[in-house]
């Protein structure tokens, strides 16, 4: 057993029991009245003690107090989530209080972030780029003054999940130093570090732009996947990154309807979306189709293999004029064949799956996906739409479990064969085969929806 098995345990049952008790409590009457008259229970009051405790855990850190110091940032990173609730369910929600709340939890982090830079307490092996958490602090510092003009003061998707991060991250960092994890390691941190600078700037960005503008961002950066994805397979061969690319893309492509359903879109919003779905999904993938097929498969001639990618594009197409322009009643939370993005993911992830054989077999079987997945695309089963009717209607336990499998598929296939590209492949071919097969809705009775609540 890990050392520090125990505190992780401690900080998870601190996690659950302040879950526990700020709900349970913010429900009964008696104790909102309580909490309403009690100042020190009001959420301004929360964030405005959490301000100084950032520094104090690391002082506890530096002085070789380690287990203390995590427990008094856990303990005071928690409370973050208990003034959120008493300030829903207490009615205690204040203008002061949406900038009040994210400042206090960047004088939580930033001092931590600083430490594992520049401390001399820290194993060199993790200690974090002072330029990255500089440009890390610089992005956070200017959403947070942003507040000061802008209209948005409250804190967005991207800031939530940036606050998230940056403790798994801090959290992460001070249990290696207490000893090390097999699943850590420099190339690891970085990706999180960088990943929290992208999430920092997408918060401060969408504090500053029009509320119509958040899906065109959202589909802007798809088609930049798309594109870098064509330039990386045409001009490097770098299969599995242009892959990764169309995946990442794939995120994008679902949330930019979310964020168009609830905050609208500009006029011509769902035609961009087509082309940048075209660019990702369509000749991204196509390229991965003909070079792979054509230059690393036996059994598949050159202009077989170009024949493929075009068939494969021209169902593309149809299936993204077909929704643009649909020809029968929509159903919410159902396509008319299978998604592009689905057929996108199938057919890139048997691709790559297949150029890891040498046998002739492969390439014929690939081919065969190719062909079959284009024409599921452009044929009228009814599949559901993952993030409208799967996933928000499986239950908690499953959810649950599908989270716990892909942490032990992370730790044990990534980290520990050290061969994340065959692991990502066969997991993506893995997703996109039991979607394929298990996705298909019977019979509904159809709503007709418009374009913004289809994506």
């Amino acid at each position: 057993m890990h050392p520090s098995f125990p505190l992780f345990v401690i900080i998870l049952l601190m996690l659950l029991l302040e879950r526990i008790l700020a709900g349970r409590l913010t429900r009964h009457p008696a104790s909102r009245d309580f909490i309403r008259r009690c100042i020190l229970l009001h959420p301004n009051a929360i964030s405005l003690m959490r301000i100084p405790m950032g520094l104090l855990s690391i002082i506890l850190v530096h002085y070789g107090y380690w287990q203390s110091g995590m427990l008094w940032f856990a303990f005071w990173m928690i409370t973050d989530l208990t003034d959120g609730t008493i300030a829903r369910n207490c009615q205690l929600e204040t203008e002061t209080g949406k900038w009040l709340d994210p400042l206090s939890d960047k004088c939580m982090y930033f001092p931590g972030l600083l430490y594992f830079s520049i401390g001399s307490n820290i194993n060199p092996e993790l200690r974090l780029e002072l330029w990255s958490v500089l440009l890390f602090i610089s992005i956070d510092s200017l959403g947070q003054a942003s507040r000061l003009f802008s209209q948005k003061k409250a804190a967005n998707y991207f800031g939530k999940g940036k606050t998230a991060l940056v403790t798994i991250l801090l959290s992460s960092l001070a249990f290696y130093n207490m000893q090390p994890l097999p699943f850590i390691s420099g190339g690891t941190v970085n990706y999180i570090m960088a990943s929290c600078n992208l999430l920092a700037f997408l918060s401060f960005y969408l504090k500053v732009i029009p509320d119509q503008w958040y899906a065109n961002t959202l589909t802007f950066a798809n088609f930049a996947c798309g594109l870098v994805a064509i330039w990386i397979v045409c001009k490097y061969d770098w299969f599995t990154t242009a892959f990764v690319l169309i995946f990442v893309g794939q995120f994008f492509d679902l949330f930019d309807g979310r964020l168009a359903r609830k905050f609208g879109s500009t006029k011509h919003g769902a035609i961009f979306d087509d082309i940048a779905d075209a660019t990702s999904f369509g000749f991204a993938a196509a390229c991965i189709v003909y070079r792979g097929l054509a230059f690393y498969e036996s059994a598949i001639a050159p202009w077989l293999a170009l024949l493929l990618a075009l068939f494969y594009i021209i169902c593309l197409l149809y299936r993204l004029y077909r929704f643009l322009y649909p020809d029968r009643p929509q159903t919410q939370g159902i396509f008319q064949g299978m998604p592009s993005p689905a057929g996108a993911l199938l057919v890139c992830s048997a691709v790559l799956a297949g150029m890891r054989f040498s046998h002739p077999a492969s390439g014929l079987i690939t081919a065969a996906v190719v062909v079959v997945s284009s024409c599921l695309m452009v044929s009228n089963l009814p599949y559901l739409h993952f993030g409208q009717s799967l996933w928000p209607n499986l239950p908690r336990g499953i959810k649950l479990l599908l989270l716990v499998v892909l942490v032990i598929f992370v730790n044990i296939v990534l980290v520990k064969k050290h061969d994340w590209e065959a692991g990502f492949i066969w997991l993506c071919l893995a997703l996109s085969l039991t979607y394929a097969i298990f996705a298909v809705q019977g019979k509904t009775k159809p709503r007709l929806l418009c374009r913004n609540e289809a994506q």
